[in-house]
């Protein structure tokens, strides 16, 4: 895309948003094989006997680079930024790190991560969106950075990521995968 293609051409690092989408680890993988460096943030699974497999996975197949969600992962990821590299992370997680925002009109705890490193870093947050086509094929859709004024806090920018991301959910439905109980 040329949105892509720019940012490859700008050698700068940004922050890639998403949610569980089709098939959620393409973005990862195909922001790898286009060339960006990049660090993608991840929850563990629960099964801590598959985890390890899982990890091993991501790794090989998806992105050499995997930060574990959390504070010691915000760190690891800001270590990774100062080196130059773009940052992946879905944003319909779960946290009890974050704050609650808005989520299809109900309360959510979600992180603000990317609004922190925005606010940091002035990294420009780009919204990913991937949809299964048919059983085999998927398209990656990587939208315009959004901007925000320069008097925007944590709190505005974490809502309007999740007004996109519920804006992305609407676009069809059947293509979030969502499982755990996110207003919990």
């Amino acid at each position: 895309t040329n949105i892509l293609e720019k940012i490859i051409q700008e050698d700068k690092p940004v922050i890639f948003v998403s949610g569980h989408f089709a098939n959620f680890e393409l973005m990862s993988m195909e922001l790898c094989k286009k060339g960006i460096n990049l660090a993608t943030i991840y929850r563990p699974l629960n099964n801590f006997f598959l985890n390890p497999f899982m990890e091993f996975v991501r790794r090989k197949y998806v992105c050499k680079n995997q930060i574990k969600k959390g504070r010691f992962g915000t760190r690891e990821a800001i270590e990774y930024i100062k080196k130059n590299y773009s940052v992946a992370l879905m944003i319909d997680q779960r946290v009890s790190e974050g704050i609650e925002s808005n989520f299809f009109n109900k309360k959510a705890f979600t992180t603000t991560i990317p609004a922190q490193l925005h606010l940091k870093y002035g990294l420009e947050i780009v919204p990913v969106y991937i949809e299964r086509k048919n059983k085999h094929y998927f398209t990656v859709y990587f939208y315009e950075p959004l901007s925000f004024d320069n008097n925007k806090d944590q709190i505005y920018i974490t809502n309007k990521l999740n007004n996109v991301l519920e804006n992305l959910i609407l676009k069809n439905p059947s293509q979030w995968i969502w499982t755990h109980d996110r207003w919990k």
